[in-house]
Formats: C-alpha cells, structure tokens, sequence
C-alpha cells in the first residue's frame, strides 16, 4: 500500500465520525425546533379559535341622564309607630292576639298567608316570651316617612331559659304613602354568633 492511500485512509476516517456528531447535534436541534414550533403553532391556534370578550365589555357611553334614586330626609319618629311596634310585640311576637297582628303586619313579612294559616300561630315571626314588650325602650337606627327601624331589648320570663335578647323591629307605611297607616315589616334578633376563645 502506498504512502498517500495510507494518509488518504486515516484523514478520512475522523471527518465521516465528526460528521456522524454533526449530524446527532443537528437531528436534536431539528427535533427541539420543530417541538417549538408545533408548541408555538398551537398556541396560535387556540388564541384564533377562542373568541374575544374584550369589545364586548366596551359599551357605548349614554348621552340620557341618569335616574338617580332620591335620598329620603330623616324625619322624628312618630308616636303611632312605636305603638304598633310595641302592640305587635305583645300580640305576635308572644302569640296572644294573631287576628290584630294579621292586619297589622306588612306582606314584606306574612307573604301571601291567609287570616286561617296566620291564625295557626306557625307564622314567620320570631316568638319571645317578653315581660317587659309594654315598657322597653325603642331605640331608632333610622327614621324616615314611609320607614323605621327600631331596636329593642326584651327580657324573657324568669324560668324560661331565655337570654336578654336585643330585636330589630322595621315598620313601612301602607302603599308606601306618607300618609298610609304603619305596618310592620322586619322582625329579626341582633344576635352575633360567639367567637371562640383560642388562647
């Protein structure tokens, strides 16, 4: 074998093994590109395919004025609210005298219940065994024309076992007039739930 075969044999052989790791690098490359790609491919997709809510949130401003709710003036309690208030206490809330409470109370607060399913005494209205609904004293959170709220605090009948318990108690005037007799529409306890002690 001559000398320039010998030369030409063994400087072939590093360049086909140089182009064997060329081309492992090259097919990896390739590999991680076209994963990109398809991984940029359908991210494009999904971005065409969901539609988009943006322009739906863009509404056209309105030339028209707006409605604005006019803010009742606080007025002083009346006096005859207070007595149906306390008049409704001895009657429904202690379950004496249901026929007066059914004509007294707001259909916010009996719904659509005949005089006979109010005169059961299942009605949704609260019942405490008060002794003192005759002489507490209302307190008002607000008073206006046709609305008042009140709280009051009522004692149960000793042996009861019964807790002092404070009442919100609401009244609307019928129709909502200003002139429109007091009805009684909320009746619900001021009662928070006790926080446990962790310490």
């Amino acid at each position: 074998m001559n000398r320039s075969a010998l030369l030409e044999s063994s400087t072939s052989q590093p360049q086909r093994a140089g182009a064997r790791r060329v081309s492992l690098r090259t097919r990896r490359r390739l590999a991680l590109l076209l994963t990109f790609t398809l991984v940029v491919g359908a991210v494009a997709t999904l971005i065409e395919v969901i539609p988009n809510n943006a322009n739906r949130l863009n509404t056209p401003i309105s030339t028209t004025p707006a409605q604005v709710v006019p803010q009742e003036k606080p007025v002083p309690p009346d006096p005859a609210a207070e007595r149906i208030g306390r008049r409704f206490i001895e009657t429904a809330v202690e379950r004496t005298d249901l026929d007066w409470a059914y004509d007294h109370v707001h259909p916010y607060l009996k719904g659509r219940m005949t005089r006979a399913a109010w005169d059961t005494g299942s009605i949704p209205v609260i019942p405490y065994p008060a002794t003192n609904a005759a002489t507490t004293a209302f307190m008002v959170d607000y008073s206006y024309r046709t609305e008042v709220l009140y709280e009051v605090e009522l004692n149960a009948r000793p042996g009861s076992g019964i807790r002092p318990m404070v009442f919100f108690l609401g009244l609307r005037r019928a129709g909502g007039r200003p002139r429109g007799r007091w009805l009684v529409c909320y009746w619900q306890p001021h009662w928070r739930p006790p926080v446990p002690y962790t310490g």
